[in-house]
Formats: structure tokens, sequence, C-alpha cells
């Protein structure tokens, strides 16, 4: 058979090496597809605390399938508060009050929110704290921050507080259930005027879908471009088994 000759061989397996490999990255990007939807879909938030070292370091990135899990961890108040604008408490309108936790055994601060504020003029705490609380994930786009050399940012965005603590940050933030340092700002001890609202799980806005959509939509892109792999060689393979004649050369005069 014509097409079974070795000098055909090449264009064979340029085609199964396309075919197969735009295949497998199409199948690879539908199973992140299928298990960020298994991850939003689950509930781990009333399950016990971790470790947070057992979840994530400060230089991993942020583990999907523990958004909203209980961990603990321990280290040192550092900086001072930012604060996130707009977030509503019982109807109020206020501030979370954001501290950095510098997490022992590493070079990496954990961005803590330690409660709900009227206004932006807390106290930060210091010295050793030991901090519980749900791991979350960064916010996505939102506000555009129109000043930001002040403490007050407009969402919960890692990258927003970067340039504001000097440390490396993770990837996550927490919000706080419990927590130590020297400024006690909860429950029975802290004064009235400097007591934080606790902020819950249910107050903190949901992560996108967006990022689950896109792995669906380049996986169908990539099985795309393995069709059109195969539609070439058809093409290929058809037009070597039967080239197109030539034109026959015009009679001269």
């Amino acid at each position: 058979m014509t097409l079974l000759r070795p000098r055909y061989w090449p264009g064979h397996l340029a085609m199964l090496v396309c075919v197969a490999l735009a295949t497998g990255l199409g199948l690879w990007q539908f199973d992140a597809w299928q298990t960020r939807r298994d991850d939003a879909a689950r509930d781990v938030s009333k399950n016990p605390a971790v470790a947070l070292a057992t979840v994530m370091t400060g230089d991993s990135p942020f583990p999907g399938r523990d958004l909203g899990r209980p961990v603990t961890f321990k280290g040192t108040w550092i900086g001072g508060n930012a604060y996130v604008a707009d977030r509503y408490v019982e109807g109020k309108r206020g501030y979370w009050v954001v501290t950095p936790v510098l997490v022992d055994g590493g070079d990496s601060a954990m961005l803590v929110v330690r409660g709900w504020s009227p206004k932006p003029d807390v106290p930060a705490p210091t010295g050793q704290a030991k901090v519980t609380g749900w791991l979350q994930a960064t916010e996505g786009s939102g506000p555009f921050d129109e000043d930001p050399t002040d403490e007050v940012i407009p969402t919960m965005r890692i990258a927003s507080l970067v340039e504001k603590v000097d440390s490396d940050l993770y990837s996550g933030y927490v919000v706080a259930k419990a927590y130590s340092g020297e400024t006690v700002v909860e429950g029975d001890a802290a004064p009235p005027d400097l007591a934080l609202k606790p902020v819950t799980p249910d107050a903190v806005p949901p992560v996108s879908g967006f990022t689950a959509l896109r792995n669906l939509l380049y996986a169908i892109e990539w099985w795309v471009f393995a069709a059109f792999a195969l539609f070439v060689w058809v093409r290929w393979c058809r037009d070597t088994l039967n080239p197109p004649e030539e034109p026959e050369p015009e009679p001269q005069t």
C-alpha cells in the first residue's frame, strides 16, 4: 500500500504525536476542571484545626482543596494593620482589620483577619502570636486602590499588601477564630472601644469560578487542535493517494 512506504512514515508519526499530545493536554485540563469543581463543593470549615505547615508553606501555591480549612500556627506579629474597606457586620459598614504574622520556622508572613471594626484606627498587636482560624484564598479583581500609600485597601488581595509588609507573604490568608498577642483586642479583657467583632467564613466573598471554567475551555481548545491535526493528516493522505491532475499544456500556435 502506498501510504505504508517508509517515505511516508514521518507524516504518520507527526500526526500521532500531535494528536496524542493535544488529547493528553486536553484530558489534563479537564481533570483540573473536575478537581476544582470537587474542591468548591467540599466544606471543611467544621473540621478540626490542623497545623498550617501540614497544609501549605510560604513558598507553595494556595491549596484549593483546603479552602476554608481550620488551621493553627505560631509566630510573631509584625508591622501595623491594614484595613479592607466596605465590609459589613449586622448591616453596618466598616473594615476588616488585617495584621501579618511572621510564622515560626520560616521567613514568610501570614495575613490574619483579626476582626471587624467600624473605623480604621485599631491598635496592632505585638509580641508572640498563636492563631487559629480558617484558611482563605486571595480575592480576585475588584475596585482600583485609589491611594496605595494608605492602610486601606478595597479588596482582600494578597498582591495589594506585598509592599506594605517587610516579609514574603503566604499565598492565602487566615480569618481568625482565636488569637493571642500582647495587645488583646477580643473577649472580656478588651476595652469596649477596642473590641473587634468576629469575622466568620460566611462573611468571606466566594472565590471566583472563572479559573475552573478556564480549565474546561482550555481542554476543549486542545481537543480542537487534535481534531485539526487529524483533519490535516486525512487531507494529506487523500492528496497522496489521489494527487491532483496537472493541467494539460495549451497547444502552441
